[in-house]
């Protein structure tokens, strides 16, 4: 998968831990680190999972940015700041607890980056089968139809932090949004 989809799962997993957790209403440090911790694992364990799935990594074959040293990564960065904005926008007031998320969303692709960019010897990478291979499980699927389905998993999962969003401003006594006076 590409960094925007990793980013907007974690995202849309960590906005739904602090909702569940209530943490919004019921404050302590101890709680919110242990939430913004379970944000983070819960972030690196669906970037495991969603690599798992048939993808295509498109972006990084784009000539967009070709002339300029790491264009894969600026690209990748590029496409990640177009789904990150709209993500922390839907985010509320759990945006911390969802930078958490998202931090984890993309750590396992930080370790790969760090590897075959940058040369971060073996002996600092968590996650040797992932991090250490460069790879697309297409599952024999045209390369048009895996990035459909990634684009629409995007807005599915944009979709649904529009949602929780909403209805938590809806339940809670202040909303999630910060008020004009505030």
């Amino acid at each position: 998968m590409n960094t925007p989809t990793h980013l907007v799962c974690g995202a849309c997993i960590a906005q739904a831990l602090v909702l569940r957790t209530g943490l919004l209403e019921k404050h302590g440090r101890a709680r919110a680190i242990a939430v913004a911790a379970g944000a983070f694992a819960l972030g690196i364990l669906s970037h495991l999972v969603l690599d798992l799935l048939p993808h295509y990594a498109w972006i990084v074959y784009l000539d967009w940015f070709k002339p300029l040293p790491f264009f894969w990564l600026i690209q990748e960065a590029f496409f990640g700041l177009m789904i990150a904005v709209p993500a922390f926008i839907f985010a509320g007031r759990t945006w911390p607890y969802m930078a958490f998320g998202m931090l984890g969303g993309i750590y396992p692709d930080v370790e790969k980056v760090l590897f075959f960019g940058f040369h971060l010897p073996d002996r600092y990478i968590f996650f040797d089968w992932h991090s250490k291979y460069l790879s697309s499980r297409t599952a024999g699927l045209p390369h048009l139809v895996l990035i459909g389905l990634e684009c629409a998993l995007i807005g599915a999962l944009l979709f649904a932090m529009w949602r929780m969003g909403r209805a938590a401003s809806r339940h809670a006594p202040n909303g999630l949004q910060p008020s004009a006076d505030q």
